[in-house]
């Protein structure tokens, strides 16, 4: 359903959408009111009697990450997850930020590169799990689009609930390197830990203790965000020397 779904909202929205100029919150809004029209021709439409602030306020004893609203089901073999508003998710940008130069110096650049997290499109973040269960094998489900009683969209997944001990860095990136992956460097000041697969083409970042966990001697990555560099992060990383 997740690669159905991803597949028939980029059909309806097939301008590009890391490269279009249009602004995020614009082209967000865009294909978020595309997908409730998907959401409701494959059954996925939740209608809401309430709106998202009401929601937060009713269920504040759920646990509120990030990108998230995350609840353990009954059995306790999954999460559900919800995409806390207004964003669907983060995804890794390069930025440029100017720097100042009193002195006039001509040796100093007029920029700085960095990459940082900002909010996802919803084609962005259907991408992002799509990869997961492509290199990662994660069981993730799309179960819901979610449509508030104030209009605003949420997408809801659901993930197996997995079971052990924080990874250490040492562990995760023996584990990457052991699975194909490149450690990459990081240019910018920001200094994230990256992993390039050229094989998948997804770039992993985040990759820390906190989405990472050690059972048996096995790592699960289960909240890793994952995405397909554009040209400029791909030169930003040199993750094709000339």
């Amino acid at each position: 359903m997740l690669e159905t779904f991803c597949d028939r909202l980029r059909h309806l929205c097939p301008e590009n959408f890391t490269s279009s100029g249009r602004q995020w919150s614009s082209l967000a809004q865009i294909q978020a009111q595309q997908a409730l029209v998907t959401a409701s021709e494959l059954g996925l439409l939740i209608k809401a009697d309430v709106t998202w602030d009401r929601f937060k306020h009713d269920n504040s004893d759920l646990h509120y990450g990030t990108e998230h609203v995350v609840e353990s089901t009954e059995s306790g073999d999954w999460v559900a997850k919800i995409t806390i508003l207004p964003a669907f998710g983060l995804a890794p940008r390069l930025i440029a930020h100017p720097n100042v130069n009193l002195r006039d110096d001509p040796t100093v650049p007029s920029y700085r590169q960095a990459i940082e997290f900002l909010p996802a499109t919803p084609i962005e973040y259907l991408q992002r799990w799509i990869a997961a269960k492509e290199v990662f094998e994660d069981a993730v489900r799309l179960t819901s689009v979610v449509q508030w009683a104030d209009g605003l969209v949420s997408f809801g997944i659901s993930q197996p609930q997995y079971h052990g001990e924080a990874a250490s860095p040492r562990d995760i990136d023996r584990y990457f390197e052991a699975s194909g992956w490149t450690r990459v460097r990081d240019p910018g000041e920001s200094g994230h830990v990256l992993y390039f697969n050229y094989a998948f083409q997804v770039l992993a970042i985040d990759a820390l203790p906190r989405n990472c966990y050690l059972h048996d001697d096995e790592l699960l990555p289960f909240d890793v965000i994952l995405s397909r560099p554009d040209e400029s992060l791909e030169k930003f990383l040199q993750l094709y020397p000339d």
